[in-house]
């Protein structure tokens, strides 16, 4: 999967970088404790269809190479269907070498809730 911003070729590729600048912008802090919540953060803010995290997804992507910055990726966001690129972000991290495993778990922890209720 990939992003073509204005002919420039961005890959969805979840890297270590990626995870970690995710991590970064969604931090959870608690007793004095900082915990990364990047990708958990990322598939609520995804299921709500919310621009903004695909506009910080694009962002982390681009951690090794940046090749577009906010305001490119904020006014080509505008032209693309939100709803459908959430979800095909969605099923791409469950696709992933390094995020498969969390959204297993994540699918997993939502379902065994939702049966509580």
């Amino acid at each position: 999967m990939n992003f073509n911003i204005n002919g420039k070729i961005i890959d969805v590729k979840f890297t270590i970088g990626a995870i970690e600048a995710l991590d970064q912008m969604y931090e959870v802090h608690t007793g004095g404790a900082s915990f990364g919540m990047g990708i958990s953060s990322a598939i609520v803010y995804l299921q709500q269809c919310n621009p903004v995290v695909l506009r910080n997804i694009i962002m982390a992507l681009q951690t090794d190479n940046a090749k577009v910055g906010k305001s490119e990726i904020e006014a080509w966001l505008i032209t693309q269907d939100i709803e459908k690129m959430s979800g095909d972000l969605i099923a791409e991290l469950g696709k992933q070498d390094l995020t498969k495993a969390m959204i297993k778990k994540l699918k997993a922890q939502t379902r065994k809730a939702a049966s509580k209720n």
